[in-house]
């Protein structure tokens, strides 16, 4: 699928007058001599197709933080656009998770279609006296390019490609990051494995999702055999240098490196907080990147060893056996002042 973007604007229309607002809003301040602006916020366009977006609130605030107003497109289903009046002054808005881009069909219906919102959120945005101010909120689609509103009272729309959204980096270099705007995230385009940068949301890893609404890192993807029309938020990993207990899934992409991270294949456990196993059983590392539930030995910490003749919560290392702990956090481990990983990612054995 070719992605591109769709283009929703806010027209902030400010004139003098009393303060008139469609929505729930609320005054920033006591503004008794203080000009007011509309703000005025299109849902449907009809380039290249019927669209509407649904679900959407969005949320505007003043700069010191104090809640100016909120925005529901669900207030009115049926409605073409939402407004609501503002003192002057400086704001962000913000389009909160939770919304859909639908499209239209001939017959009235509405049918979700994927995208992702690919400029900045929240935006900054100030209402002065006699001035319009232009603000969008832009979505990739499979659909084309939609512009809703370019600001002013008139409203146009258009269809264009994407191809200039740039490129950037799954996996963020330490001192250079992934190649996208502040607070952005990069996300997978289509089979090619084209990249490009896109606001996240706040859907955590293993949620359901329509669209690009995920955290950080992750993504809105359908990757269940089972469920092939369902989109989970799954994280970005590399297959050649998973973290220990992840699964890391190729994506098939010409990069195989990239992937997601799966569900951990059956009959695993978790080797640093040794649990998985049932009654009287023990979490061990014989190789590869899982571990595995089998019956403990009996040797003692520090004692000579050969396979899996040690306790629950040891390993055999180096002919010893040795304490199993955590090389993110090797203190956590009383008595080990050095977790030293074996190439099993955060799993490590403490040598002293």
């Amino acid at each position: 699928m070719k992605f591109r973007p769709f283009y929703l604007g806010l027209s902030l229309l400010v004139s003098a007058g009393a303060m008139t607002a469609i929505g729930c809003t609320s005054p920033v301040d006591s503004h008794s001599e203080q000009e007011v602006g509309m703000v005025n916020l299109p849902l449907v366009t009809s380039a290249g197709g019927d669209f509407r977006l649904q679900n959407a609130v969005f949320s505007i605030h003043s700069t010191s933080g104090v809640h100016a107003a909120s925005l529901d497109s669900e207030s009115d289903p049926y409605a073409d656009t939402l407004s609501a009046s503002l003192f002057q002054g400086p704001y962000t808005v913000r389009l909160e998770d939770g919304w859909a881009l639908a499209r239209i069909e001939a017959d009235g219906t509405e049918s979700p279609i994927s995208a992702a919102l690919v400029s900045q959120n929240p935006q900054s945005f100030e209402v002065g006296a006699a001035a319009t101010t232009e603000l969008s909120f832009t979505f990739t689609t499979g659909q084309g390019a939609i512009t809703l509103g370019d600001g002013g009272v008139d409203i146009r729309f258009d269809v264009a490609a994407n191809e200039d959204l740039g490129q950037c980096e799954l996996f963020p270099y330490y001192y250079y990051g992934n190649g996208c705007p502040s607070e952005q995230t990069c996300l997978v385009a289509d089979s090619t494995g084209r990249t490009f940068c896109a606001s996240p949301g706040s859907l955590p890893v293993g949620s359901p999702c329509t669209s690009d609404q995920c955290v950080a890192g992750a993504q809105c993807l359908k990757v269940d055999p089972e469920s092939p029309d369902q989109g989970t938020c799954v994280k970005f990993c590399r297959v050649s240098n998973a973290t220990f207990g992840v699964n890391c899934l190729s994506l098939g992409l010409p990069d195989s490196d990239i992937g997601f991270e799966g569900p951990a294949p059956e009959g695993t456990c978790d080797l640093v907080t040794q649990t998985g196993c049932a009654a009287g059983e023990a979490c061990q590392y014989a190789g590869g990147s899982f571990a595995t539930c089998g019956a403990p030995g009996a040797t003692p910490a520090g004692g000579a060893c050969s396979g899996e003749t040690c306790g629950a919560g040891y390993q055999c290392y180096d002919g010893a056996c040795r304490q199993i702990c955590d090389t993110q956090s090797p203190y956590s481990t009383p008595g080990c002042s050095y977790c030293y990983s074996v190439g099993t990612g955060n799993a490590g054995r403490c040598l002293y």
